[in-house]
C-alpha cells in the first residue's frame, strides 16, 4: 500500500486546539487582543471569524502546512490587492501592524508553525454547497449565472493588465499540471478504488487529453484563474456576486475556470439554462471564441480528473470514503462525454 501523502493534507499531528492558539497569537500581529477567533471552517485552511482594531468582522486564515510557500501566498494577496483595488468586490488582505500581509506564527505549546493572513469581510450568501441542488428560484438562474460569467471574464481582464511582479510565484493548472506524471492535484489514475474498467477509461482519457493538449491548446485562451468557482465560494449580496477563497488560484486555461463552474452544476434540471447565461455573462465582458467554447468536453473531464487526485490524496483522512463513488462517477460520466464528442 502506498504511503499516506501529506503534501496536500492538513497536519492530522496538530489539534484543532493548537490551530486555535495559533491564530490567538497570530491575531496580536495585527494588534487584536481579548477577542478570540470564531472558527468558520476547518478543512484545507482552517478559516476563523475575527475582529479588526475597529470591531469591523475580518477572516483569519491559518494556511494549511505544506501546500502553499510564502512566495506563493504572498503572490495569491497581491492579486486580491490588485483585483480589489480595481472594483472586484472580494476579500481584500489587511497588513498586520509591520505592515506584512503574511506572519508565520507559533506557540510555546507547539513546534508547528503556520503562516497566517488576514483578509477583509465580504458580505452574501452561499450560492449553494457542492453536491446539493441549487435552492434558487427558476427566474433567478439566468441573472445569476450571468452575472458570475461576467465577473470570471472581470477577473481574466483584470489579471491580464497587471503587469506581474517579479517575485509573483502561483502553481498552474496546465499540460503538467494536469496530466503530467506528477499532477497538482495528484495521480488520479492511480487510486485503488477504481475498478479495472473505470482505470482503463481514465487512462485513455489522460493520453487522449495529453495528445489534444500538445497539439491544439496553443489558442486557448490562457492565464491567472480563480479555478475553484464552486458553489461554497461564490457569493450573493442583493444580486450581486462576490468572489472568495483565491486559494486554488493559478495559471491556467480560462475556459477550465468555466468548466469548474459547470461540472458542479451539471446534474441540475437547470443546467442549458445555466450554461448558457453563464457563457452570455462572460461574453457580455470578454471574448470566448468558438475554439475555447468547444474544447469545453475536454476540459470538463480534466476538472473532474483533478478531484479523483484530490481524494486520492486525501483518502486516509476520516470520513472521507463516503465521496469516492460520486467523484468516480463524475470523471467516468465526463470522460465518455468526451469521446462522444470527437468521436
Amino acid at each position: 500500500m502506498t504511503a499516506a501523502p501529506t503534501h496536500l493534507s492538513n497536519d492530522q499531528r496538530v489539534s484543532l486546539a493548537d490551530i486555535e492558539n495559533l491564530a490567538t497569537a497570530a491575531l496580536e500581529r495585527w494588534g487584536v487582543r481579548n477577542s478570540p477567533p470564531q472558527l468558520l471552517k476547518h478543512r484545507e485552511n482552517t478559516v476563523y471569524r475575527v475582529e479588526d482594531t475597529s470591531g469591523n468582522p475580518a477572516v483569519l486564515r491559518v494556511h494549511r502546512a505544506g501546500y502553499h510557500d510564502e512566495a506563493a501566498i504572498l503572490s495569491e494577496l497581491l492579486w486580491m490587492t490588485q483585483l480589489s483595488s480595481n472594483g472586484m468586490g472580494l476579500p481584500r488582505p489587511i497588513p498586520a501592524e509591520d505592515g506584512r500581509l503574511l506572519v508565520s506564527v507559533g506557540t510555546d505549546h507547539s513546534t508547528d508553525k503556520r503562516y497566517v493572513d488576514m483578509l477583509s469581510w465580504v458580505t452574501g450568501v452561499k450560492m449553494g454547497l457542492t453536491d446539493i441542488p441549487l435552492t434558487l428560484a427558476p427566474d433567478q438562474i439566468g441573472p445569476l449565472f450571468f452575472s458570475l460569467g461576467y465577473a470570471a471574464a472581470q477577473l481574466h481582464n483584470l489579471s491580464d493588465r497587471w503587469t506581474l511582479p517579479p517575485e509573483f510565484r502561483r502553481h498552474a493548472w496546465d499540460h503538467d499540471g494536469l496530466v503530467g506524471e506528477a499532477p497538482f492535484w495528484g495521480r488520479f489514475w492511480d487510486l485503488p478504488d477504481l475498478s479495472q474498467t473505470d482505470r482503463e477509461l481514465l487512462v485513455q482519457g489522460r493520453e487522449a487529453a495529453s495528445q489534444w493538449l500538445t497539439a491544439y491548446a496553443e489558442p486557448l485562451d490562457y492565464g491567472l484563474i480563480h479555478a475553484d468557482l464552486v458553489k461554497e465560494n461564490v457569493l450573493i449580496d442583493s444580486g450581486t456576486v462576490r468572489l472568495i477563497d483565491f486559494d486554488d488560484a493559478g495559471f491556467g486555461w480560462r475556459i477550465f475556470e468555466l468548466a469548474t463552474v459547470l461540472l458542479k452544476t451539471r446534474d441540475e434540471p437547470e443546467y442549458p439554462r445555466i450554461k448558457q447565461s453563464l457563457f452570455e455573462g462572460y461574453r457580455n465582458c470578454r471574448t470566448l471564441s468558438a475554439t475555447d467554447e468547444d474544447s469545453l468536453p475536454l476540459f470538463m473531464m480534466l476538472r473532474s480528473f483533478t478531484y479523483l487526485g484530490w481524494w486520492h490524496e486525501r483518502r486516509y483522512e476520516p470520513g472521507m470514503s463516503a465521496y469516492i463513488e460520486p467523484v468516480v462517477a463524475q470523471a467516468r460520466a465526463a470522460t465518455l462525454e468526451f469521446f462522444n464528442t470527437i468521436g
